[in-house]
Order: structure tokens, then C-alpha cells, then sequence
């Protein structure tokens, strides 16, 4: 196990492969058990950063409460522990929102970004539907499979569910054994619901992706347009049939959008550098 002390805090984190550091950055109390296929697939052309955030998986939870921006300034401080100047960041759904600060409170660490199925806040923000609030709810009171089924139906589609059901479950049964407890999941919670940057977003200067589901119930596509407005320099790629769960049902298209993205930016540094 690597841990890094930063903020006062252990943080978890694993290096994979070579080359570009690429910093993934995970959505709410979310840990690395989760994303092996989105290693597996990165790591063949880039060095992955992962970490388990404040209060999940394996890094320790301080007192009180935090913030997104306390979030961003974790994975700053993580990159500057482990020696990287600046990184590929790639956030997904509330690691999303921690990207967006993590741009706004250090941008000399990002050299491009993703966001994925992410929004710039509730105060503008699309929010889902009342029946999806309702169903989010009422998982709270599940446990064991049943919960891990009813998360399945608010991020893929049935029939992915249907074809995939024990891949599923056991994945999820390995991230169920480092689920984050249950005070440091609402304090998560809570941050997410205060995040905002939408007045800010135009200060985003570096090269960003935009990736989304048009089918997502949680973070609704609205949300995409809505920071493709703000940051009109940035790539909208919003992905028919997919849900929340995008990079994982659409895993092809998706992997290909973000491979394709970030090459071209290792590209276009690399010829910068040479004509200096």
C-alpha cells in the first residue's frame, strides 16, 4: 500500500504504467476498486495517478466538514508529494466538480482536461427529476446486493444489466469492501451539493473535454451544454443511449474519445517545446 501524507490526511494512491501522467479523479465516495478497467485501458499509454479521496477507501477521514475546493487542493497537494509538476486530469460525475477546482486553485497541475458526467454546480445547474431523487433516496435504506442492483438501474442501461449482471455484481462486491462510511459519504454529499463554479469557468484556460451521457438521470446532459457555454473552447462529446455509467457501458467509444484527446494534446505540446 502507497500513501502519501498531504492536508493532514493519508491519502491512498497507485501508479500504473508509463509515459504522460494522467490523474483520474473518482466520483462520489468512490475507490480504486472500482475502476480497474479504466486502468487497464490508460495505462498501456499513459502513467494513471488514482487515489482514494478524503474519508474513502483506504485514506483516512478528517473531523468536521469539507468542501470541493478542499478536495481539489488533496489532489494538488498528492501531485506535487509524488513529484509531478502537472498532469492530465480526468474527473468523472463529483470528481468532476473537484477537477473544475482543482483547474480554477492550481491550474500550472493540469495541462488539459475531462469532465465527465459532471455539472458546475445545483445552483444553475439541470437537476434530475423528482422520481430520480426519490429512487436515490430510497436506495439509502438497502443493503448487500439489493443496493448494489438499484445503484446498477440510476447508471446503465437493462440491458446492459441484463448481459453483464455477474461482472457487475462482482465488481461491485470487491468496491462494497472499501465503501466509504457513511458520514464521510454525506459529507461528500454536502460538498457536492454547495459546489458552484459557474461564474468562474471562463478563467478555464487550458485544452478541455467534455463527455456525457445523453441518457444520464443522475447528472443530467443539460449540464454538458450548460459547461460547454462557459468554456466555449472546450470538445462536447455527448454520447447517445449511455447513462452515468457511460465510461463503462460505452467503454469503447469512450476510451477512444479520451485516448484521442489527450494524444493529440501530448502531440501539440511536444511540437510547441520543438519550435521554442
Amino acid at each position: 500500500m502507497a500513501t502519501a501524507r498531504v492536508n493532514g490526511i493519508e491519502i491512498y494512491y497507485e501508479r500504473h504504467g508509463a509515459g504522460e501522467p494522467l490523474l483520474w479523479i473518482g466520483g462520489l465516495g468512490a475507490n480504486l476498486r472500482e475502476i480497474p478497467y479504466l486502468i487497464d485501458a490508460y495505462s498501456q499509454h499513459f502513467e494513471v495517478i488514482g487515489y482514494d479521496a478524503r474519508g474513502c477507501g483506504r485514506s483516512t477521514m478528517p473531523a468536521g466538514e469539507w468542501s470541493i475546493a478542499d478536495l481539489a487542493d488533496d489532489a494538488a497537494a498528492l501531485l506535487g508529494a509524488l513529484g509531478v509538476e502537472a498532469a492530465f486530469v480526468y474527473g468523472s460525475s463529483m470528481g468532476g466538480m473537484v477537477a473544475q477546482e482543482l483547474v480554477l486553485r492550481h491550474s500550472s497541475r493540469v495541462r488539459a482536461l475531462i469532465l465527465g458526467c459532471t455539472t458546475g454546480g445545483a445552483i444553475r445547474g439541470v437537476q434530475p427529476s423528482s422520481e430520480t431523487v426519490q429512487r436515490m433516496i430510497a436506495n439509502q435504506s438497502l443493503s448487500g446486493d439489493e443496493a448494489l442492483k438499484a445503484g446498477w438501474r440510476l447508471g446503465y442501461s437493462d440491458a446492459y444489466i441484463q448481459a453483464n449482471r455477474e461482472a457487475l455484481l462482482e465488481r461491485a462486491r470487491t468496491a462494497a469492501e472499501l465503501a466509504a462510511p457513511r458520514d464521510s459519504y454525506m459529507r461528500q454529499v454536502l460538498a457536492s451539493a454547495r459546489h458552484d463554479t459557474y461564474d468562474r469557468l471562463d478563467a478555464i484556460a487550458c485544452p478541455v473535454m467534455i463527455i456525457h451521457g445523453e441518457d444520464d438521470v443522475m447528472i443530467p446532459v443539460g449540464n454538458a451544454h450548460l459547461l460547454k457555454e462557459r468554456m466555449p473552447h472546450a470538445e462536447l462529446h455527448v454520447l447517445a443511449g449511455l447513462g452515468h455509467g457511460y465510461n463503462l457501458e460505452g467503454r469503447a467509444i469512450a476510451d477512444e474519445l479520451v485516448l484521442g484527446f489527450l494524444r493529440r494534446h501530448t502531440q501539440s505540446e511536444a511540437a510547441t517545446r520543438a519550435t521554442r
